[in-house]
C-alpha cells in the first residue's frame, strides 16, 4: 500500500490515522510540507531534550533522586503527546518512536549527574533555566500537537479539536510534572503568570495560517507555518513570566471556605495586582547585570 506523503510527519509522532483513502485524501488537505523538513524534526528533539530538562531540575530542587528526576523529565517530555494520542485513539508516540523516549532518560540522567556542578561553579538562574527550557518545550508541542489535531479532524474540519490537541500537547505533560514535584500546576492557576494561555494562542495562529493556506491562491512560506505560531508561543510564554502577566481569578482575602454572600471572604479579582512585578529580572535588567559583570572583571 501506498501512503500519502502528507502523513509521514504522523509516523513520526505515532502512527498512521487510518489505512482508509479517504481517511488519506482527507489529511492531504493539511499542508505539511515544511514540517517533514529536518529543521523541524531536530527541533522536535530539541523540544523533547528541553521538556525532560525542565522536568529534571523542578525534581532536582524538590529533593528528588535520580530514579526521580528522570521519572519527571519523562512525564514532562511525554505526558502531553501521550495523552493526545489517547484521545485521537492512537498509540502514544514514545511506543513507536523509542528516540523519544531515549532523549528523555538520558537527558534527565545527565541534567541530574552535571548541574549541581554547574551550580556549584557559580551560575545562579536555575529557575531562568528552568523557564527558558519548559518555554522551548512548550512551544515545539504546541506546532506538531496542532498539526497532529488537524491531521485527525480534516475530513470534518473541526478546528477546535486541534486546538485542544496543541494545547493538551503542551501542557499536559507540565501539568505532570508539577504534580509529581507537590507545586500547584502552573496551567492552572495564576499565581505567577499565564502558563496555557500562550500555548492557546499559539494553536489558534497555527490553525489559521492553515486555513489561509487552503484559501489563499498564493501560498504561505513553509518557514511562516512553523516559525509565527513557535515564535506567538515563546514570546507570550516569555512575556507572562517577565511581566507576571494573568488571567483574571478569584483572590480570597481570608484562607477559609468560599462564601459567595460574605464580600470580606472573597472578591472577583478584575486586574493583576502584581502586573509588572517581575517573576525574573526584566531583558533590560539582565543586560545591565550582565554588563555589571564584565565591567566588573
Amino acid at each position: 500500500m501506498v501512503v500519502h506523503p502528507a502523513l509521514a510527519l504522523l509516523r513520526l509522532r505515532g502512527g498512521l490515522l487510518s489505512s482508509d483513502p479517504v481517511s488519506q485524501a482527507a489529511a492531504a488537505k493539511i499542508t505539511d510540507v515544511a514540517i517533514q523538513a529536518p529543521i523541524m524534526q531536530v527541533g522536535l528533539y530539541v523540544g523533547t531534550m528541553m521538556s525532560a530538562l525542565s522536568g529534571c531540575i523542578s525534581a532536582g530542587t524538590k529533593g528528588m533522586d535520580l530514579i526521580g528526576c528522570i521519572t519527571v523529565g519523562l512525564v514532562t517530555a511525554a505526558g502531553g503527546g501521550t495523552i493526545r494520542d489517547v484521545m485521537l485513539n492512537r498509540p502514544p508516540f514514545w511506543i513507536l518512536h523509542h528516540i523519544h523516549l531515549h532523549i528523555s532518560i538520558w537527558t534527565s540522567a545527565l541534567t541530574f549527574l552535571i548541574w549541581p556542578a554547574i551550580v556549584a561553579s557559580g551560575f545562579k538562574d536555575t529557575h531562568l533555566a528552568f523557564l527558558w527550557s519548559d518555554a522551548f518545550g512548550m512551544a515545539a508541542a504546541t506546532v506538531i500537537g496542532t498539526h497532529i489535531g488537524l491531521q485527525a479532524c480534516s475530513d470534518t474540519d473541526n478546528w477546535l479539536i486541534a486546538v485542544l490537541c496543541g494545547v493538551c500537547s503542551a501542557t499536559f505533560g507540565g501539568i505532570g510534572r508539577d504534580l509529581l514535584c507537590q507545586e500547584a500546576p502552573r496551567a492552572l492557576y495564576a499565581e505567577r503568570s499565564m502558563y496555557a494561555t500562550p500555548a492557546l494562542l499559539g494553536a489558534v495562529s497555527y490553525t489559521l495560517l492553515q486555513l489561509a493556506q487552503r484559501s489563499l491562491p498564493v501560498g504561505i512560506p513553509g518557514w511562516m507555518l512553523l516559525i509565527v505560531p513557535f515564535s506567538v508561543t515563546l514570546s507570550l510564554r516569555a512575556a507572562a513570566w517577565t511581566y507576571r502577566l494573568a488571567l483574571p481569578h478569584w483572590a480570597r482575602k481570608k484562607p477559609r471556605a468560599f462564601n459567595f454572600f460574605d464580600s470580606n471572604k472573597i472578591e472577583i479579582r478584575i486586574r493583576n495586582e502584581k502586573l509588572g512585578e517581575s517573576e525574573v529580572p526584566t531583558p533590560k535588567e539582565f543586560i545591565q547585570k550582565v554588563s555589571k559583570k564584565l565591567r566588573d572583571a
